[in-house]
């Protein structure tokens, strides 16, 4: 099959499972919160995947090689930018691919590139430069991490961005937004999502003769003599084991979100998290590198996002005007505060569960879809409605008596228009007086891990010297622990690491030029 037609067909049938992989994105969180629906979930998705490696063949003896002079391993936007630049460069490249699509996160992702210096931005009239970048990821954790790592994205996302709406066409929205805890606009949004994206690197990679191999399924590094990396054993789509013989290898196999034990290893604040990351994200790229000496880095951090289980995605039901309490019935957060963080608050609950407060008055100003939802909610059991707060609470075994103190105690701050507790802003203040009252039992889902390969600024994989790997590197999800510290900086970091490494590493392969 010609490349051009598997890149086609791959997206026909990217798109024919669109539907079901966007649940785990968007509609997946009505269900986030019931064991029932996870299940349910995950045997579905599970049905579109090509079997494991080691499960699809017991057979050890190569039956062919193919040689190549880059050799990517995973078809994200990573992956895919990776090969568009080494084969633009001139590397004879193959794109391999355990799905049968282009798979990966950043297929997924709403559509967000966090940078500065942009065409977008100057369009609008901000001034921004890439030291103000710089400084925030600072800030962010960068301060705790590789600083020439922090400056070189600082000083590329930008270009990114420019890359994408310019080179490539990418509609974006002129509207430049703010993100995370900046205090400049940085964030470039996708006008529909980041597929769109992926669509058009994948094309500039067809163009370029890109060779697609998918259902292809990377099992073990190849190692050469002086411990480089010389490509992979996989398992193509008839089940036949391959070595594809590579002259630099990049591995973009994404994070881990899927592998429990690599979470509990890893990640262990956030074992048992439901998540919401595409389903080839079980780890192995990251495993097959670490088997052969290379270093892990990671803080133990994930990104995410709060979730609730009746209302699909970003949920309208996770109010900045309501009141959130935790099991004990305590106010813990600023509900208007910043997403992420109150996600990683919410991680370190023991039940990792917190509670949204509404009165009749607040339940009146819902859609008429929203409050359908509740009451989808009070027939699952996560959503109660009493004539006090105590009852409600009770209901869902929160301590209904403390419950009511941090009402009484809310619903004074609201009159006082202060928030003198977490400085809650005062257009946020809403009283809940009015009975009924509901109570919504809300949760978080991981988006993404923080951990993986360490890298340098030619995003080459290090040993645990940190001396580079010949011919090994690493981009996207799989070496963010590079970047990323415990935290997520803001919205679009994570799709724009993965973007920019992809195009730098693939261009450094082609050149195989590797530090000493």
């Amino acid at each position: 099959m010609s490349t051009d037609k598997n890149v086609q067909q791959s997206f026909a049938v990217r798109n024919a499972h669109t539907r079901a992989a966007l649940l785990s994105r968007r509609q997946v969180a009505r269900t986030a919160l019931t064991s029932v629906g996870v299940l349910a979930l995950t045997s579905t998705l599970s049905a579109c995947a090509p079997k494991h490696a080691a499960e699809m063949h017991e057979q050890t003896k190569v039956t062919k090689t193919i040689s190549c002079d880059v050799l990517v391993i995973g078809g994200g936007g990573a992956g895919v930018s990776a090969a568009a630049a080494a084969a633009q460069h001139g590397a004879s490249t193959i794109l391999i691919e355990k799905m049968p699509w282009l798979a990966g996160s950043s297929s997924l992702a709403l559509g967000t590139f966090y940078g500065a210096g942009t065409q977008l931005q100057k369009k609008a009239g901000i001034k921004d430069s890439p030291a103000g970048l710089l400084e925030y990821f600072m800030r962010r954790g960068g301060q705790n991490l590789n600083y020439d790592v922090q400056k070189f994205c600082a000083e590329h996302f930008g270009e990114t961005i420019d890359w994408l709406t310019g080179d490539l066409k990418v509609p974006f929205r002129d509207v430049v937004s703010l993100k995370g805890t900046d205090t400049v606009p940085r964030g470039h949004n996708c006008k529909v999502a980041a597929i769109d994206a992926l669509r058009a690197v994948a094309a500039l990679a067809r163009d370029a003769k890109v060779q697609f191999h998918f259902n292809t399924a990377a099992k073990e590094l190849v190692m050469n003599d002086d411990g480089s990396v010389g490509g992979v054993l996989a398992f193509d789509s008839n089940q036949q084991l391959v070595r594809y013989s590579a002259k630099n290898t990049i591995m973009a196999t994404g994070g881990f979100c899927r592998n429990d034990q690599m979470i509990s290893t890893y990640m262990p604040d956030y074992a048992g998290v439901y998540t919401e990351v595409a389903t080839g994200l079980t780890g192995e790229g990251l495993q097959m590198g670490l088997d052969k000496g290379a270093a892990y880095i990671g803080h133990g951090g994930t990104n995410g996002i709060l979730s609730c289980a009746v209302e699909p995605g970003q949920s309208k039901l996770i109010n900045r005007g309501a009141l959130w309490v935790n099991s004990r019935g305590e106010r813990f957060a600023n509900e208007a505060g910043q997403p992420h963080d109150i996600y990683y608050q919410v991680a370190k609950f023991p039940d990792r569960k917190f509670f949204a407060i509404y009165d009749e008055a607040a339940y009146a100003r819902l859609s008429d879809k929203l409050r359908k939802q509740m009451q989808r909610g009070i027939k699952m059991g996560i959503v109660t409605k009493a004539n006090t707060i105590k009852e409600a609470a009770d209901k869902l075994g929160i301590q209904g008596d403390v419950c009511a103190e941090t009402l009484a105690a809310y619903n004074a701050s609201c009159q006082r228009g202060n928030d003198a507790q977490f400085n809650k802003k005062p257009e946020f203040l809403k009283s809940l007086t009015q009975a009924p009252f509901y109570v919504i039992t809300l949760g978080i889902c991981t988006h993404g891990s923080f951990g993986g390969y360490n890298v340098n600024t030619r995003f080459e994989v290090l040993d645990k010297r940190d001396n580079p790997i010949p011919h090994f590197y690493a981009v996207g999800e799989v070496s963010c622990g590079t970047f990323i510290y415990d935290d997520y900086p803001s919205g679009g970091c994570g799709l724009n690491w993965a973007y920019t490494s992809g195009r730098f590493a693939g261009e450094y392969a082609a050149q195989n030029k590797v530090l000493a």
